[in-house]
């Protein structure tokens, strides 16, 4: 399960870590506070990607140790994952500053609905609420996979969520973030990476699977000392 790879393999994906902190930076940090309140995604395309992009990021940027996790909404075995383990890392390693954690997509194409999924996700993401849609589309898998009209179900969680249902239906429907979720896609299978979920810890260290919470907490533990930190999660 678990496997250590030289970093070299990870750059294209790991990279993109880098780069999303400092495209977004510029023209969204300045807007921080109030944006992310904002209920109304952004009708401007790059405002939106950038807002999406810097948003799916958790954690504080200078945590010792970073992840990487792909992931695709219609991957059973990504719900798995996000019902067993997400929570318990989100407690121990992320909340307490340990880890920095970044969800990329890799929308497979066998699975039909994992491209506009993850649109709903990135367009929530544009007004600061990606993580709390991430959760519903996985909780709620089994309702909007394979279902009739996957969009309409979208547009109901964005009302959940208290997003303003004109502007996330338009940001969905004229694949607005489109381009964020190929630019994902492309740094994934360049990276030699076609399966999920799948985890890179450190740029150094790769997880394959539903790996549950005693195997991510010995690899990060790991890193931890090798960065020269004492700090152990509670």
């Amino acid at each position: 399960m678990n496997a250590r790879f030289r970093i070299g393999r990870f750059l294209s994906v790991a990279g993109l870590y880098s780069g999303i902190v400092l495209s977004a930076g510029c023209a969204a940090e300045a807007e921080a506070g109030s944006m992310q309140e904002r209920s109304i995604v952004p009708p401007n395309a790059q405002v939106a990607r950038e807002r999406a992009d810097r948003n799916r990021i958790k954690g504080e940027e200078g945590a010792p140790v970073r992840v990487v996790e792909i992931s695709d909404f219609q991957c059973p075995y990504c719900r798995q994952f996000h019902v067993q383990t997400l929570a318990r890392l989100d407690s121990a390693y992320i909340q307490t500053g340990l880890v920095s954690y970044l969800w990329i997509a890799y929308a497979n194409p066998g699975h039909p609905e994992a491209f506009v999924s993850t649109e709903a996700a990135y367009c929530a993401g544009a007004v600061g609420k990606f993580w709390p849609m991430h959760d519903l589309l996985f909780e709620r898998q089994d309702e909007w996979s394979g279902a009739a009209d996957p969009y309409a179900l979208f547009v109901e969680y964005a009302a959940e969520l208290d997003i303003d249902v004109e502007s996330f239906g338009s940001c969905v429907r004229n694949s607005t973030l489109a381009p964020l979720v190929l630019r994902d896609y492309t740094s994934v299978t360049q990276a030699g990476i076609s399966s999920t979920p799948y985890f890179i810890l450190g740029d150094s260290v790769a997880l394959r699977g539903a790996a549950d919470f005693g195997t991510f907490s010995s690899a990060i533990d790991t890193l931890l000392v090798l960065k020269g930190g004492d700090s152990q999660p509670q």
